[in-house]
């Protein structure tokens, strides 16, 4: 990830395969995002950042833009599909924002899709 932060830090976009399911169903495992640089003024409820915390790097919505007596501005970010918000992060920490998503093979999400794979495989559809 060390290359991808370094080139948008220069302007450039970048793509990687996504991990994880913390933003399902906006962007699941395995699912290609491209990530853009985004201007700290950009920075609002509802976009999708990719943000570095110590030595990992999450893709997650911002739900809130805050700043208090006790720090200065800071962004309350967090998975579509987690129940709680990460940690507050500063705006320096924002590595760019994703712009898209193209889904993995021909995956399906949900339980219907889950029900028609397994269906299709007991067919021997598969």
């Amino acid at each position: 990830m060390d290359v991808s932060a370094a080139l948008l830090t220069e302007g450039y976009g970048v793509r990687f395969r996504a991990g994880g399911g913390s933003m399902t169903p906006a962007i699941g495992d395995g699912d290609v995002i491209t990530v853009k640089p985004i201007a700290p003024a950009s920075l609002a409820p509802g976009r999708v950042i990719v943000y570095r915390d110590c030595d990992r790097v999450f893709a997650h919505r911002i739900v809130d833009v805050r700043a208090d007596r006790t720090r200065p501005e800071h962004l309350i970010v967090r998975g579509d599909a987690a129940r709680d918000c990460d940690a507050p992060i500063a705006p320096s920490q924002v590595l760019g924002e994703v712009v898209s998503v193209s889904p993995r093979g021909d995956r399906r999400r949900g339980i219907v899709g889950l029900l028609q794979r397994a269906a299709a495989v007991a067919l021997g559809a598969l």
